[in-house]
């Protein structure tokens, strides 16, 4: 038999996504939530390329938009100030000189306005220059945003510890959502904590959790990675109450390069001490398949069993279906 999550502590999982960025040191998103005073700030046109590439799709194309009008409308007050400089357009009429600075941005011309005299001439080769810049760089960046690749993997809600031998065991699982395998993957467990010292001052204090594995050449579908939690472990005595006080947090970093555009990928998850479910394990995807190929079911990805099992972990469950219809 199995046993699903309860729905009140998917709720919770949910509720503490939305927390995670004031609690945790380190977000779902990769924001880091630590607050600084008295930092060197980064100027905003050296690291222009990183925020365009960061920020989101709605932002991103605003900006993009705002700048473009910006660029028109400074090209149309330069030609709106050149008396007869272009054909075709009354003097004083600005949105004649608008619509020409967009047709000359964006490499149109339909000919029917055009400059006439040179220094007319001399500010349509200058927007056509800040044209071809202008255009370069919103190629490349929207190219790199489009091709930037994504690891697609999915995290297991909660961490399971059950007991192993002399000690315990701590479980995570990940699968990976492409139809593609991912290679060289390599993860790796850390826990980050506030510690006091004797004085009573806090500090951040990072420790490598080694897991059982860290690094399988082909990651086809799921895999479960394992902490053993002996006497050398930073977990060895800790309770969830501790963790707790402590502020622990537990992140997992995932690096894999994707074969298919044979670039690497990276993702991450954090566990806090409540994501941490004690006695439970969890269940096998695998199951029986009439076409004789192996077949993994993601429905059970997060299903945990309370019931003692084999030794050998995620050993095979028979899974009832509950909704089929009862004689």
């Amino acid at each position: 038999m199995h046993l699903q999550l309860p729905e009140s502590l998917l709720n919770r999982v949910r509720h503490q996504q939305s927390e995670i960025r004031k609690t945790s040191v380190l977000s779902q998103d990769n924001t880091i939530n630590i607050i600084t005073r008295k930092r060197a700030q980064v100027r905003f046109l050296a690291d222009l390329y990183h925020t365009c590439l960061t920020m989101g799709w709605g932002a991103f194309f605003a900006s993009v938009t705002c700048f473009y009008l910006f660029l028109n409308i400074l090209f149309s007050i330069a030609y709106f100030l050149v008396p007869h400089g272009l054909s075709n357009v009354k003097a004083g009429e600005f949105w004649g000189d608008f619509f020409f600075s967009a047709q000359t941005l964006s490499t149109v011309g339909y000919g029917y306005i055009y400059p006439q005299s040179h220094l007319a001439n001399a500010i349509a080769s200058l927007e056509m220059l800040t044209s071809v810049i202008f255009t370069a760089i919103i190629t490349g960046i929207v190219f790199a945003r489009f091709a930037r690749p994504h690891a697609q993997v999915l995290f297991s809600n909660v961490a399971t510890l059950f007991q192993d031998g002399d000690h315990l065991r701590l479980n995570f699982r990940v699968g990976n959502l492409r139809r593609t395998p991912l290679m060289n993957a390599s993860i790796e467990a850390i826990l980050a904590r506030t510690k006091k010292d004797i004085n009573g001052n806090s500090s951040l204090q990072l420790d490598i959790l080694p897991l059982s594995f860290n690094h399988v050449p082909v990651f086809p579908v799921s895999l479960s990675f394992a902490h053993h939690i002996l006497e050398t472990s930073p977990l060895h005595g800790m309770d969830t109450a501790t963790l707790e006080e402590q502020q622990a947090t537990i992140f997992l970093v995932l690096t894999a390069t994707d074969p298919v555009s044979a670039q690497d990928v990276f993702a991450q998850h954090t566990y806090r001490a409540r994501d941490l479910l004690f006695g439970a394990r969890f269940v096998s995807l695998l199951k029986p398949s009439s076409q004789g190929v192996l077949e993994v079911d993601f429905s059970l990805f997060h299903t945990t069993s309370t019931d003692p099992l084999p030794a050998r972990d995620e050993e095979p469950v028979e899974v009832k279906d509950d909704t089929a219809p009862r004689a």
